[in-house]
C-alpha cells in the first residue's frame, strides 16, 4: 500500500517510525504547511516526496492510505479531501471538532467504500490487552466497574497554557481536556460497552489559558459503569486505570509498564493481603525496570499505537475486520459527546 502523512509534527513521527517497519507499506510522500520541516521529514524517514499543498501530494502521489496528524480543527476537510482522492484515512484523536462531521465524514467514508480509523492507541497497549484477554476466557468475571484517571500537567509553556501561542486543541468545547477525551472514553467503552447516561463536572482550579483544568464523569454503560476523570493539577503525572470485575481486580499505569492484579489466593484469608502485596511489590519492581528500559528502544510509550497501525494495515490487506470499527468510532464519540461540558458550565 502506497501511504502519505499530512501534519509533520511531534506525534508524526511516532506514526512514520511505525510505518518504516511495517511490511507491504511504502512510506510515499509527507506534507506539512512549513516547507523547512516537510523537508527535513522525508530527509529522516527516507520519504520519496515532500509537499506543502496537501492537495497537490493527493492528486500526484495517488495514496491509497493517509495518516492525518494535525491539529482537530483541520481533521474534516483534510479527511474529505483524502476520501475524495480514494484513501482510507487514519486520523490522529479527535477525530472532529463536532460530531455531526463526523457523521458527514463516516457517511462519506462508506459511500466510497473506505475506512476511516480514528486512533485509539491505548486500547492497544499491553496492558488493556491482558485485561481484556483475561475477560474473554471468563477468568477475571464480568467487568462490574472501571476506573479511568489522567493526571497531567499541561498547565506550562511546555503544555497547552502558553498565552503568547493559543494552542489549537483550546478551540475545542472543554479547551485542552478535550483532546483527551478520546481516551479517556475509548478505554471506558472497550469495557461498559457504549453508554447510557453520563454525568459531568468541569471546573477551574489554576489561573491560565484554559476554561477548564479538572474534569470528573460518572458513566453508566450497557455492561457496567465507569468513573473517569483528567487532572491538570494532580501529580505526579500518571494514566491510571483500574478494572473491577466479579473474581478479580485489575490495575495499570498506562504511562508505564505497571500492572498488577488481585484475585482470589489458595492461603488463609488473614493472609492474602500479605501475598497479594508480596507479588504486587514484585510486579512493581519489574515494571519500573521495564519503563526504563523501553524508553531506549522500539515504541516505547507508544505501543499501543505501533501495535494499531500494525493491526491496520494487516486488515486492509487482508480484508478483515479492522480493530477500530465504524460503529466504534461513532459509539465512543457518542460517549464524549455526552462528556462534553454544557454550555454555561463552570
Amino acid at each position: 500500500m502506497k501511504l502519505a502523512l499530512i501534519g509533520a509534527g511531534q506525534i508524526a513521527r511516532q506514526h512514520l517510525a511505525c510505518l518504516k517497519t511495517l511490511p507491504g507499506v511504502e512510506l510515499a510522500a509527507v506534507c506539512d504547511l512549513s516547507a523547512a520541516t516537510a523537508e527535513a521529514t522525508a530527509e529522516r524517514y527516507d520519504i520519496g516526496a515532500w509537499f506543502t499543498d496537501h492537495r497537490a501530494m493527493l492528486e500526484q502521489i495517488r495514496p491509497d492510505a493517509v495518516h492525518i496528524t494535525t491539529p482537530p480543527t483541520s481533521h474534516f476537510p483534510l479527511a474529505m479531501d483524502a476520501l475524495n482522492a480514494g484513501a482510507h484515512v487514519i486520523l490522529e484523536k479527535p477525530a472532529t471538532c463536532t460530531f455531526d462531521e463526523l457523521e458527514t465524514l463516516l457517511g462519506h467514508a462508506r459511500k466510497t467504500g473506505l475506512h476511516v480509523v480514528e486512533d485509539y492507541n491505548y486500547l492497544y497497549n499491553t496492558a488493556p490487552q491482558k485485561i481484556l484477554d483475561l475477560i474473554k476466557s471468563g477468568e477475571f468475571g464480568a467487568v462490574t466497574h472501571v476506573d479511568i484517571f489522567i493526571s497531567l500537567n499541561i498547565l506550562g509553556p511546555d503544555g497547552f497554557a502558553d498565552p503568547n501561542s493559543p494552542h489549537p486543541a483550546l478551540r475545542l468545547s472543554g479547551g485542552a481536556i478535550a483532546d483527551f477525551l478520546p481516551h479517556l472514553a475509548s478505554l471506558a467503552h472497550m469495557f461498559i460497552g457504549p453508554h447510557r447516561a453520563a454525568h459531568t463536572v468541569w471546573t477551574k482550579r489554576a489561573a491560565s489559558p484554559l476554561p477548564y483544568d479538572e474534569f470528573r464523569a460518572v458513566v453508566d454503560g450497557e455492561r457496567a459503569t465507569a468513573a473517569i476523570a483528567f487532572s491538570s493539577n494532580s501529580q505526579p503525572d500518571a494514566f491510571w486505570l483500574r478494572v473491577y470485575g466479579e473474581r478479580m481486580q485489575a490495575s495499570a499505569n498506562l504511562f508505564e509498564t505497571r500492572l498488577t492484579f488481585d484475585g482470589p489466593r489458595n492461603v488463609p484469608k488473614p493472609l492474602r493481603p500479605f501475598f497479594s502485596g508480596l507479588e504486587e511489590g514484585k510486579r512493581i519492581r519489574r515494571a519500573a525496570l521495564a519503563t526504563l528500559l523501553r524508553k531506549f528502544k522500539g515504541p516505547g510509550s507508544y505501543e499501543g499505537l505501533w501495535a494499531l497501525l500494525a493491526r491496520t494495515y494487516r486488515a486492509l490487506g487482508d480484508g478483515t475486520t479492522l480493530p477500530i470499527t465504524e460503529q466504534q468510532v461513532l459509539d465512543v464519540n457518542r460517549m464524549i459527546e455526552a462528556l462534553k461540558p454544557k454550555e454555561g458550565a463552570q
